[in-house]
């Protein structure tokens, strides 16, 4: 969250420190801190992992944004939740980018237990943005674009599927999209012209724009690598995961861009700005 606007401070909490799933500690850490603003980024993130352990993904992505939710209702204060969730809360079916309203199906436990967050937290009685968002990679631990550039400088022969179809999206734009978004909630109510004097929108799509495939994420690595010999396409059944992957789980961000009155750069631009930020701090 270097994003944050200078004005902002940040009381960052680790999971050693506060514990999601824990009541105890959930109520202790809003208790301690009396936020404006309560960033929920815990998620159990392993979605072959949650297939086999689903008892900790629920009680991490299902249960954990209720505890938030209710220590934020209880806390009193006028303080807004906010929290990210996933385009796995759909079935791949569309033929057209999803939206807010639209039907969900997850198609595995990932999805499934992100979903329950989501109903969860709204059913805690807490003011609160759900951001979904798809396709996240960072600076920080593992991630697709880095694998595949670890994979081209290793001169590593790669294939990688091309019937996946989404919005890669960089954390350091998703960042910056969600401070946004809770600048949009402040001003929204402030003054007369408020929405009721009340936080929280509900639902709000955030990706990079341009919607693609994992092997045209690829390519783009490694091409800027100098090694597009080393990678092929291939389908999703030739690469058999524990989880089902929605094949088009691409989102519409017509909401955020009305809100915010801006897009977000295309995810080639992204991608570009990973591997360049990579390089600047060494780690390429």
């Amino acid at each position: 969250m270097l994003q944050a606007p200078r004005d902002v401070e940040l009381v960052p909490r680790s999971k050693r420190e506060t514990d999601v799933t824990r009541e105890e500690d959930v109520t202790a850490a809003v208790r301690d801190a009396r936020p404006h603003v309560v960033i929920n980024c815990a998620a159990f993130a392993n979605v072959d992992a949650a297939e086999s352990q689903q008892s900790l993904a629920f009680a991490v992505n299902g249960e954990g944004p209720g505890l938030v939710g209710q220590a934020v209702a209880r806390s009193g204060g006028r303080m807004l939740v906010v929290h990210f969730s996933t385009d796995y809360v759909f079935d791949g079916q569309s033929r057209r980018p999803y939206r807010e309203d639209d039907a969900t199906q997850p198609l595995g436990a990932y999805g499934a237990s992100k979903l329950a967050g989501e109903a969860s937290l709204a059913a805690s009685g807490a003011p609160h943005l759900i951001i979904r968002t798809q396709w996240l990679f960072g600076l920080g631990g593992r991630s697709f674009p880095r694998t595949m550039w670890e994979r081209a400088r290793g001169g590593q022969v790669t294939r990688v599927v091309e019937d996946q179809v989404g919005r890669p999206t960089y954390t350091v734009d998703l960042a910056l999209a969600t401070w946004r978004l809770v600048g949009s909630e402040r001003s929204a109510t402030s003054g007369s012209g408020g929405a009721g004097g009340e936080w929280g929108r509900g639902i709000v799509h955030v990706a990079n724009g341009g919607a693609t495939t994992w092997y045209d994420v690829a390519k783009r690595v490694f091409e800027a690598a100098g090694r597009l010999d080393l990678l092929a396409p291939c389908k999703t059944e030739a690469y058999p995961t524990p989880a089902r992957r929605p094949a088009y789980s691409v989102l519409d961000t017509s909401t955020y861009e009305s809100l915010v009155k801006e897009t977000m750069p295309p995810w080639q631009n992204a991608v570009d700005r990973m591997l360049s930020d990579l390089r600047t701090e060494g780690a390429l």
